[in-house]
This record gives structure tokens, sequence and C-alpha cells, in this order.
């Protein structure tokens, strides 16, 4: 694995070296400005470059600032080097921080606190205090004890970081899994025949994802027949929607999306209540094909229920209003770089047993973001058998210097 390791120098140049050393020793290729020689590029350009390269950033702070590049316009802020290379990997790479503890003893030479530099001086507690508050940056006092969180951190991130992206595919559903599903389908193929078939394919599919667009591409009518026939004959538990621009815009289940439209619908409402009340002994068919022509015919035939003057075009806003609480509306957004570790503790912590997780596009559609629907509980039990056969804590989110 490629560290790069961001500081001041001066005042860490012993704390970079015992962690250079440690991380050398554990076969990482350690990326810093001990590296650098004399050569024609600029040290900004250098430096975001030798960032953008790693797969890990690792950022130590003590209590200066450090040099301003003098360039208007490629640091306008007047940053400092250390600052613009969080910059450039924050966005980008999973990140490691540590802080040098507030109560250790420290030259004040090397405090711009104690400087004529008000400027620096505000801006290192700032930069601290951010990086604080983002992530849960470990605490070190000497040279050794940091390289000792350095090496355990960066050893539990790459470990960890596999595990995870193993664990998703495991116990995840995503578009790219779901065939006709996961794109959701246009107006025009959402036949009376197209949602039988889809009812017939699904199998034990956890979650469908279905693009609303802006309002062209499903009816409020045959989605609430295609959540009616999804509850009754097939394993699936969610529906997830997408908006026009393929972000995530609400989960729900097909009860919820039925209760939903039920209420605002008199005639959706006599279907739901005809359903149940034909359904033999409580239970559906168990011949699925028996069944949706069932409610297929009960829809056909309802009295009262003209689709024509019925339907309305669906929209995210729409939806929101229409279910209100039933719709889950907020989901886990993972970078490219993969999930963080608190990430990871949102989803076994998570009250819902189906969590949304929004991730960058494939390769094939980069504009297109791929969701997934994560089951909770398979996931955490996955993670806790690989936590303890790999011998690491199975409390992530104490682990210094993960973020």
């Amino acid at each position: 694995m490629k560290v790069y390791i961001s500081s001041t120098y001066r005042d860490l140049r012993e704390h970079r070296a015992a962690v250079d050393r440690a991380l050398r020793r554990m076969g990482h290729d350690v990326i810093g400005m001990e590296q650098y020689v004399a050569e024609g590029s600029k040290p900004l350009d250098r430096c975001v470059e030798d960032v953008m390269v790693a797969d890990l950033y690792l950022l130590i702070l003590a209590w200066r600032y450090g040099y301003r590049p003098i360039d208007s316009a490629a640091n306008p802020q007047k940053l400092s080097l250390t600052e613009l290379e969080f910059e450039a990997a924050k966005p980008n790479k999973p990140v490691l921080a540590f802080l040098l503890d507030p109560q250790a003893p420290w030259p004040p030479s090397e405090m711009d606190a104690f400087s004529s530099n008000a400027e620096d001086a505000a801006s290192i507690l700032r930069l601290r205090s951010q990086i604080g508050s983002r992530y849960l940056a470990g605490i070190f006092r000497t040279p050794d004890d940091l390289a000792s969180q350095a090496a355990a951190a960066v050893a539990i991130q790459g470990l960890g970081q596999q595990l995870v992206d193993r664990l998703l595919g495991q116990t995840s559903v995503s578009a790219e899994h779901m065939g006709r599903f996961g794109g959701g389908d246009p107006l025009q193929d959402s036949t009376i025949m197209s949602i039988k078939q889809m009812v017939r394919t699904a199998g034990p599919v956890r979650a469908v994802i279905i693009d609303l667009g802006d309002g062209d591409n499903w009816w409020s009518t045959r989605l609430f027949l295609l959540a009616s026939l999804f509850k009754s004959l097939t394993a699936v538990r969610q529906l997830v929607f997408r908006d026009s621009s393929g972000h995530f815009s609400g989960m729900a289940s097909p009860g919820a999306v039925i209760d939903g439209l039920s209420t605002m619908f008199r005639q959706l409402d006599d279907f739901r209540r005809q359903v149940e009340e034909a359904t033999p002994a409580g239970a559906p068919s168990q011949d699925t094909e028996r069944e949706i022509d069932r409610q297929i015919n009960l829809w056909n035939t309802q009295a009262g229920l003209n689709e024509r003057n019925l339907k309305v075009g669906m929209r995210p806003e729409l939806l929101q209003g229409w279910l209100g609480e039933r719709l889950i509306n907020r989901c886990i957004y993972i970078e490219k770089t993969g999930p963080t570790m608190t990430q990871v503790q949102q989803i076994v912590d998570s009250f819902l047993p189906d969590v949304p997780i929004e991730r960058p596009g494939l390769e094939a559609d980069p504009m297109k973001p791929m969701l997934q629907v994560v089951d909770r509980d398979a996931f955490a039990l996955e993670l806790a058998r690989e936590w303890v056969r790999t011998g690491l804590p199975r409390t992530p989110l104490r682990l210094a210097g993960l973020g």
C-alpha cells in the first residue's frame, strides 16, 4: 500500500521518521518530502500529484501551520502546503489523522501561538479543530507512540477496507444485479404484461430500484399495482427510488407504498380492500400465475377504478408528500474510496434492517450513481465473524486514527 505522510517538517522530523520506519517494516511504500529530489516541478504540484497516487493519506498535526505556497492562482486562500495536501486527499483518499496531545510538552519555538504571526496561530487552531471534529483522530505524545498508532491504523484500514468491500458484495443487492429492475421501466413499458413479468422474475430479490425520473416513468396507479403484487407474491422488502439524475430519493416497503397511496386515492383503497377480502383464507394462492391473474382481473374489473382519470405521474416530491414518514429519505453516501469505518458502524447500528447506500457509478456509466440495499443483520454477523477470524477489534469506531 502506498501511504502519503503529510505534516510540517521541522517540528515533526523525528515523528515522521518513526512512522516511516514502522510502515516500511510492514512492507508499505511510504511517500513524503524526505524522498523528494531537486527537479523542475513546483513543490505544490509535486505534493498534490503524490497525494493522488497514494492509497492512503496520513496526516500529522502539532502546533505549526507551516509554509504557505506563494501562488495566487493555485492557492488563492493562502493555505499552508499541509492543508492543501489535505484538501486534495479528503474527497479522494481514506484519511488517517493524528493530533499532538494538547497536554504533551512541546517547545514554544515550534508553536505558532507563541509567534508574532497571529494568522498562522489562528490557522493551526482552525485546522486542528476541523480535523478533530471530522475524523476520529489519534492523539499522540512521542514519536514511538505515534508510530505504534499509525502502524496499527494503517494495517486495520488496509485489511478492513478489503473486508468491508467483500461484505458489501455479499450482503447487498445493487441495480447492476437486478436486470430490468435496476433501471426501472419507462412508462411506455409499464404495461400490465410488463408488471406481470416483473413479479414473475423477482425471485429472492430483496429490493427493487425504480427510476421515477421527472414524473414520466411511472404512474401512481401502476406503482400501486406493482407494490400490491410484490407484497403478496415476492420476497421484495423495499422499493428504492431514483430521481431524474439517478440519485437516491427515497425507500419504502411495498406495504408502505400501498398504505400511502390508499390514503390519497379512495379508488385505490377500494382495490386494496377487495384484494384482501378475496384472498383465500387470508393468504394468497401458492400458484403465482393464478394469484397474479386474480389481482389483475380485480384491477381490470373493479367498479369505479378509472385509471385514465386517476393516474398521476410519480415524481419524488409527490412520493414524499403522499408517503410522509413511511418514506425513508436518508441513505449513506459512500465515496469512491469505499466506506469509512464510521460508515461501517452506521450500517451496523442502523435502526433499519435494510440500509440504503449510494455509491459512485461504475466505469461503464460513471455519471449514474449505484444504489444498494444492505442487509444490516447479515452484514453485522459476517463483519463480526471476520473481525474474530482476523484478530481485529469488533468496535471499528474506537480504533485510533480511522476516519
